[in-house]
C-alpha cells in the first residue's frame, strides 16, 4: 500500500518537469526573439531600399521640364528636352542597380481603363540594338493592366508624396516608388516610378531568421543542458537520497517496538538547499535574464541616441546656421581633402570660384539686419542653382566660395554668364524691394600645376579676380 502511494507521488518526477519547463521556455523564446528579429531585420531592409528609390526619383525629378513633358504626352510629339531626359534616364538605369524607371500616365480612354506610355528606360542594348518590346512615346496598354491597377495608379497620382507598392511578378518581387509629376499650374500629368528588385531581401531574410534561430537554439539548449546537471547534482539526486533516507526509516520503522531502531538517518546534505536555495536560484536566474535583455536594450538606445547626437553635432558644426549650406569649418575640411587628392595625384583639375554680395554694409544700415539677411540668402540660393553640380560655402558674412568640379569646371564661362545674367535680371526687375536686387562680384581661379603649390594660391587669384570685377563694378568691400 505505501509503495503504491510512494509511486503516485513520483507520477511527475521533478526532474522530468524541469526539462519539460526549460525546454519550452528556450523553444518560446527563440521563436518570439526569432519573430522580433524578423520584422526588425525586415523594416531595416525596406527603409534602405525606400532611401535608395527616393533618392533615384528626386534626382530625377530634378531634371524634367515638367510643361515641355506634360505638352510632349499631350501632343504625343517628342522635343529636345524630352530626348535629353530620355538619355538621362537611360543613363540612370545604367549607373544604378534598379529594375525599372519610367514615366507613364495612367488614364481612362475610349470607355477602358488603361495605361499610356511617356518614357520608359532602357539599356544600351535594349535601347539600340534590340529593340523589340520597347515602350514609345504614346503606347496604350490594351489588357496588360487590370482596372484595379490603373485606379489604383490614378489614385496614387493625386498623392503629394512618394508612394511604395510590392508586387510580385514572373520576373521576381518588385518594390515600386511612385512620384507624381506637377506641371507649373500644380496639375498631375504624370507618374515618375522606379521599381527594385527585391527578391533577395526574401532570401536575406530567411537566411537571418534561420541563422538568429539556430544560435538562439544552441545557446538555449547549452544552457538548457548545464541546468539540468546542476539541478541533477544540487536538487534531484539530494531529493531522492532524501527519499530514500525516508522510505529506509518507513520500513524500518513499521511496526518496531525497539526505540534504538527508529532511528532516521538523513544524508548528507543542506536541508535549505532542497526549497529555500532552488527557489532562490531559479528566481535569481529569470531576474538575471530579466536584467539582462534589459541592458541589452537600454545599451542599444543609448548608442542609437548617441549616434544620432553625434551626426547632428557633426551636421551643426558644417553647417551655416542663416543659408544652410556648409560653413567656414567645413570649406576649411574640403580644402584639406583637395591638398590630399592633390599630392596621390587622384585630382588634376579644379577652378575656386569667389562670390562676394555689394552693399551688404548698406542694406544692413539703411533697411535692417533682417533685410540684409533676405539678401545673403537671395545671393546663396542663386549661386547654389547656378553651379549646382559643385559644393557651395559661405566662408564669411558676404563671402561665398564655390569649388568647381565635374560639369560645372568645364561649362565655367556659361555659368558665369548666367550668373551675371540672373544678376542683371534681378537688378531691372522693378516689382523686387531694394534688398532683394542683390548685386555680387564674382572671380574664377583654376588649378595651374606649373604656378599653383597648394590650393591656397588658387583661392587668392579667385578672391583677387573678385576684387577686380568689383572695383569695375565700383562696389568696393567698404560699401
Amino acid at each position: 500500500m505505501e509503495a503504491e502511494v510512494q509511486k503516485k507521488r513520483v507520477a511527475k518526477p521533478l526532474g522530468r518537469s524541469i526539462t519539460i519547463s526549460c525546454v519550452s521556455f528556450i523553444v518560446i523564446l527563440g521563436i518570439a526573439l526569432t519573430v522580433i528579429s524578423y520584422f526588425n531585420y525586415r523594416r531595416s531592409l525596406y527603409r534602405r531600399y525606400e532611401a535608395y528609390i527616393t533618392d533615384i526619383l528626386c534626382y530625377v525629378e530634378r531634371h524634367i521640364d515638367d510643361d515641355d513633358l506634360a505638352e510632349c504626352a499631350v501632343s504625343l510629339q517628342r522635343s529636345e528636352k524630352f530626348n535629353e531626359l530620355e538619355k538621362f534616364m537611360d543613363g540612370i538605369k545604367e549607373d544604378f542597380k534598379i529594375h525599372y524607371l519610367y514615366i507613364l500616365k495612367p488614364m481612362f480612354k475610349d470607355g477602358k481603363h488603361c495605361i499610356m506610355s511617356i518614357i520608359s528606360a532602357e539599356n544600351y542594348y535594349d535601347r539600340y540594338i534590340d529593340t523589340e518590346g520597347n515602350l514609345y512615346l504614346g503606347w496604350t496598354s490594351d489588357d496588360e493592366y487590370d482596372e484595379e491597377t490603373v485606379k489604383n495608379l490614378i489614385s496614387i497620382m493625386r498623392q503629394t508624396e512618394i508612394v511604395y507598392t510590392e508586387e510580385n511578378t514572373e520576373w521576381g518581387i518588385d518594390y515600386t516608388g511612385s512620384l507624381p509629376l506637377l506641371d507649373s499650374n500644380k496639375k498631375p500629368y504624370a507618374l515618375l516610378c522606379v521599381d527594385v528588385n527585391i527578391s533577395e531581401i526574401s532570401r536575406l531574410i530567411r537566411v537571418h531568421m534561420i541563422e538568429t534561430l539556430v544560435i538562439i537554439f544552441i545557446l538555449g539548449f547549452f544552457f538548457t543542458f548545464n541546468f539540468l546537471m546542476w539541478t541533477r547534482i544540487s536538487v534531484t539526486n539530494p531529493l531522492k537520497l532524501l527519499e530514500m533516507a525516508v522510505g529506509l526509516f518507513a520500513k524500518t520503522s513499521h511496526g518496531q517496538r525497539d526505540i534504538s531502531m527508529l532511528k532516521f538517518n538523513p544524508p548528507e546534505l543542506n536541508s535549505k538547499n532542497e526549497v529555500y536555495y532552488l527557489s532562490k536560484a531559479v528566481t535569481q536566474m529569470t531576474q538575471d535574464i530579466r536584467d539582462y535583455v534589459s541592458e541589452i536594450v537600454f545599451a542599444e538606445k543609448k548608442a542609437a541616441e548617441m549616434q544620432k547626437q553625434a551626426a547632428q553635432m557633426n551636421e551643426l558644426a558644417n553647417k551655416d546656421a542663416l543659408t544652410g549650406i556648409r560653413n567656414k569649418t567645413a570649406y576649411d575640411k574640403e580644402i584639406k581633402k583637395l591638398e590630399y587628392d592633390l599630392s596621390t595625384n587622384k585630382i588634376s583639375a579644379f577652378g575656386i570660384g569667389m562670390i562676394d554680395l555689394n552693399f551688404l554694409k548698406k542694406i544692413n544700415d539703411t533697411y535692417g539686419h533682417e533685410q540684409g539677411n533676405v539678401a545673403i540668402k537671395k545671393l546663396c540660393f542663386l549661386v547654389c542653382t547656378t553651379f549646382e553640380h559643385s559644393p557651395v560655402f559661405r566662408i564669411g558674412g558676404d563671402e561665398f566660395v564655390v569649388v568647381l568640379k565635374g560639369a560645372d569646371l568645364e561649362n565655367i564661362n556659361s555659368l558665369v554668364d548666367s550668373f551675371n545674367k540672373k544678376l542683371a535680371e534681378l537688378a531691372g526687375d522693378d516689382k523686387l524691394e531694394p534688398w532683394e536686387k542683390v548685386s555680387a562680384a564674382i572671380g574664377i581661379a583654376f588649378y595651374d600645376k606649373s604656378i599653383d603649390t597648394n590650393v591656397l594660391n588658387v583661392f587668392k587669384r579667385a578672391d583677387q579676380n573678385m576684387y577686380e570685377c568689383k572695383k569695375a563694378m565700383k562696389a568696393t568691400r567698404e560699401d
